[in-house]
């Protein structure tokens, strides 16, 4: 039992940050752990579930960020954004820690990246130039009350400071030594 009490406490703080995040829309936008979960992954749970638990926690959490599963294009184009951090994390996950914390900021330039560049892809709201992809990436829209480098820097930051928890979880989380179970003598 107290062998899942870590996963469960990440789990905890993940959905408790990501409730908060989106309250608190104004204060700290796009400050969450999320987006170092999905990087830290492979690192916290290994095969499927190193990924299976971040897309869990995600959809769980995903209608207090005020998404909807209907604005498809949106849910989808996350979705990949957060796909590949995971595996630009899964490549890094075995090269020390120094790396996997630069990482950590590569992959949150990355999802910027992704996401808001499809924003520009899709939204007519964005001239269809290199000045409105700038625009998408660093301004945002006009009249919006936050430019977009505010949710890169933000992001940035929160992988960095949660990826050095998970990682430093991981190496202070005894290792097992054996067998879980024993395969009983055949008399």
């Amino acid at each position: 039992m107290h062998r899942y009490l870590p996963l469960g406490l990440i789990v905890g703080l993940l959905i408790a940050f990501r409730i908060m995040g989106s309250v608190l829309p104004d204060s700290q936008p796009n400050f969450q752990p999320l987006a170092a979960l999905f990087f830290c992954g492979a690192l916290l749970a290994p095969g499927w579930r190193g990924f299976a638990i971040p897309i869990g926690i995600w959809a769980i959490t995903y209608p207090f960020g005020n998404g909807s599963v209907s604005d498809f294009p949106i849910f989808a184009t996350t979705l990949i954004a957060f796909t590949a951090v995971y595996f630009m994390g899964m490549v890094l996950s075995n090269r020390g820690l120094p790396v996997l914390l630069l990482g950590s900021v590569a992959a949150a330039g990355m999802f910027h990246l992704i996401t808001n560049g499809a924003a520009w892809l899709g939204d007519p709201i964005y001239e269809k130039s290199v000045q409105g992809l700038w625009q998408s990436l660093w301004t945002g829209p006009t009249g919006s009350v936050l430019p977009s480098w505010i949710f890169l820097r933000n992001l940035a930051a929160a992988n960095l400071l949660f990826t050095a928890i998970f990682a430093g979880a991981q190496l202070r989380l005894p290792k097992p030594t054996g067998s879980v179970s024993q395969p009983l003598p055949a008399e």
